[in-house]
């Protein structure tokens, strides 16, 4: 084939100055080589001995033989590196750096219209062209060469021609690139194998946008293969070139995508439908088309076409290479150059080689970020130990995967109980997902308060499970476990050990229920209860004093029909079998617990008798012998209907009573630490609406007892609010809830 080459245009006088224009040095970071240092261990080896380091984040610019470009942001601005295979060694290159033609050593450095070509395998002396003193209309450049340079300049009509600007023996010579259309508009210019320029171009302006592809052959300044590109093709669509193939990307639709490819010699042409795809690259490894979709990593949603796949372009065979890419760029000798990742080996950087003799192309880690691909755990801020009483509520309990768009589902499972507990989970900043937790549990947990069946969670060892599932697709989900312990000081009148009172209630057919205090404090839903046995309907007589055996936990009080007393002690999750105290407890009329009368941190009973004596049975903490003989403590208690131990509600040294005579009036009766009580007290009256008064302790934790009324009529609970003054003991009632309906007896 002959060819023709355009005039030249010399400015011999002006390459002195030109010469004089460089860069100045490059840019030294941590392991960095000057370029005259890469050249000395270039020389020595140009192939990876071992997997070198590769910056998190980077992508790939460029692929030499001796190393590769990279490209990361700092504060929004380009940083280009250089990192040499041999050992990793990086050389941080100034801004404007441009990534190599044809997978050469060469960088181009740009500032304004001078063009700096470092040669980044010797330690040649960096090059300046000045593209300035050619005249206007020059464009940005590339380099081909330690001394050549691809350009475009815009013609008077608007279109741009293709130059390759190069210094020969100290002279700047110009070629324009011939067997273009006069007036062709190049719309991009792509990186081909060593000696060829692809670009994309228009016929002219106001053509069809990147209708045909040119083949440049650079040493004979001349378009050596011109392809159409049919079917709605796109400037910004990318192309490919090998020595044996041509690839380019057609949009048939709006949202599909072919690959194009066409064999060089024969001009045979193989079409690859993928379907609808947003924006693809391509590239040719010997025989083998490779093609996808980059950014999948972090992806909202599973694509096939993430992953870089290469299809055979002789069998049809097709391969997964990485599961997924971000960038790529052609290499030496047919070689890829790629920064992606794959479960296997991790995020990093890989060569993908021509296939030999049908096999499949070899995919090689050359450098890593040390990062998995896979989805991992890094760490997870739950707190061994959870004090409900010390910590600032809400707690946020946190976990940090290596990716951001996740699926994650978190549980929670009391081992005790074996309750289980699924909150919604919020997603944060770098990849931090989690709860606030305000130590309140819920079957049904929604993100509006109040939960419909919320109660605060039990004390004891927990069990946390995370399962989290990468969004993309790319790998499999991760399941993690951990243990932390939630703890708070012990309450009276608490059951289910949560730090929280509850409210008993015997239900006519016998069976017992506990209802949760819960959030807001002072108020708790009716449904659903927790069941604590049945048969409960062979007692006359039901208390629940506080700890009397001794143990951690409340304990109930009963009193069967003849006459025998009862302890069911409790174990924080239920009631241990019954244990007998002793008989002829018949005598009494009224029995109540739950206030430390004698100041010795135990709590005692008290019981009147018909004669309407006031017996005072102290406790001793004793399981088996829980309380000690009676004493007498006062005379005259048969004119009330209902006496309730009340805790210390007037701030004095022990516990109080309250108690409610015939005629619905209610009288303070306060402790004075020695099982007695001074001068009774009238707090109030219509009392008598209530079948039940409940001194259950402080439901809304400000510190002060609290009491609750079940109304005879209706059931209806109501809360009346310790104040913590003698005189005035009790806030004004507020209705638990309107709806609320307690059909038994409360204790």
């Amino acid at each position: 084939m002959t060819y023709a080459r355009t005039p030249r245009r010399r400015l011999a006088a002006a390459i002195t100055v030109a010469l004089a224009v460089t860069a100045g040095a490059l840019m030294a970071g941590p392991a960095v080589a000057t370029p005259g240092a890469i050249a000395a261990a270039a020389q020595a080896t140009t192939t990876q001995q071992d997997v070198i380091p590769f910056r998190d984040g980077a992508t790939v610019a460029g692929a030499g033989r001796t190393g590769f470009l990279s490209r990361h942001t700092v504060d929004g601005t380009a940083v280009y590196e250089w990192t040499r295979y041999a050992d990793g060694t990086t050389t941080a290159l100034p801004a404007g750096t441009a990534a190599p033609m044809g997978g050469s050593d060469i960088v181009t450095q740009v500032d304004g219209s001078v063009h700096t070509l470092h040669d980044m395998a010797t330690d040649a002396k960096p090059v300046a062209i000045d593209l300035g003193l050619l005249g206007d209309g020059y464009g940005s450049g590339r380099g081909l060469g330690p001394s050549t340079l691809f350009t475009t300049k815009t013609t008077a009509a608007g279109g741009k021609e293709a130059h390759i600007v190069s210094i020969v023996d100290g002279t700047l010579l110009d070629d324009k690139v011939t067997g273009l259309p006069e007036n062709a508009v190049i719309r991009r210019v792509f990186l081909g194998y060593s000696g060829t320029v692809v670009v994309r171009y228009d016929d002219a302006p106001g053509s069809t946008p990147g209708t045909r592809i040119a083949v440049i052959d650079v040493e004979k300044r001349q378009v050596v293969e011109d392809y159409e590109a049919k079917e709605g093709g796109n400037h910004d669509g990318d192309v490919a070139l090998s020595p044996t193939h041509i690839a380019w990307i057609e949009r048939p639709t709006y949202d599909t995508a072919d690959v194009v490819v066409v064999r060089r010699d024969t001009r045979e042409t193989k079409r690859v439908p993928l379907g609808k795809a947003d924006t693809l690259s391509v590239e040719l490894a010997g025989d083998w088309l490779l093609y996808g979709q980059a950014g999948g990593y972090n992806a909202s949603q599973h694509k096939p076409l993430h992953a870089l796949t290469a299809q055979s372009l002789t069998t049809g065979e097709t391969v997964k290479l990485l599961d997924h890419f971000t960038s790529s760029a052609p290499g030496p000798d047919g070689t890829q150059l790629v920064g992606g990742g794959t479960v296997a080996e991790g995020e990093g950087v890989y060569r993908i080689a021509p296939a030999i003799d049908g096999v499949r192309p070899a995919v090689t880690l050359v450098a890593s970020t040390g990062r998995p691909t896979t989805l991992e755990l890094i760490r997870h801020d739950v707190p061994e130990t959870l004090d409900l009483d010390r910590a600032t509520l809400p707690l946020g309990l946190n976990w940090t995967l290596s990716r951001s768009s996740t699926n994650v589902r978190v549980e929670l499972v009391h081992t005790a109980t074996q309750k289980t507990w699924k909150p919604n989970i919020s997603h944060f900043a770098g990849g931090v997902v989690g709860f606030k937790w305000d130590g309140v549990y819920a079957q049904n947990w929604t993100t509006i308060r109040p939960y419909s069946d919320a109660v605060p969670a039990p004390n004891g060892d927990y069990t946390w499970r995370l399962t989290a599932e990468p969004r993309d697709g790319i790998g499999p989900a991760v399941e993690k476990t951990g243990t932390f312990k939630v703890v708070r000081k012990t309450v009276a009148h608490d059951f289910n050990d949560n730090g929280t009172p509850d409210l008993l209630i015997r239900e006519p057919s016998g069976h017992l229920s506990l209802y949760n205090t819960s959030t807001p404090l002072g108020s708790w839903p009716v449904n659903p209860a927790e069941p604590l046995g049945t048969g409960w309907d062979i007692y006359d007589a039901l208390l629940s004093p506080g700890d009397v055996a001794g143990a951690a936990h409340s304990d109930i009080v009963a009193r069967d029909t003849s006459g025998v007393l009862w302890l069911h002690q409790g174990t924080g999750r239920a009631l241990a079998p019954r244990v007998r105290v002793g008989g002829g407890w018949q005598i009494y009329n009224k029995i109540t617990g739950g206030s430390d009368l004698t100041g010795d941190g135990r709590a005692d009973l008290v019981a009147t008798d018909k004669a309407g004596d006031l017996w005072l049975y102290k406790g001793t903490g004793n399981a088996s012998a829980p309380f000690a003989p009676r004493v007498k403590t006062g005379h005259g208690w048969g004119i009330y209907n209902k006496i309730t131990a009340a805790g210390d509600i007037g701030g004095g040294p022990a516990g109080d009573l309250v108690a409610r005579d015939t005629a619905g009036d209610l009288w303070l009766y306060l402790g004075t630490g020695n099982g007695t009580f001074a001068q009774r007290t009238k707090i109030g009256g219509g009392w008598n609406t209530y079948s039940d008064i409940v001194g259950f302790g402080d439901a809304d934790r400000d510190g002060r007892p609290d009491l609750l009324g079940v109304t005879a009529a209706h059931g209806t609970p109501y809360f009346y609010k310790g104040t913590g003054d003698w005189r005035a003991p009790f806030a004004p009632r507020s209705a638990v809830y309107s709806y609320a309906y307690l059909g038994g007896t409360a204790f």
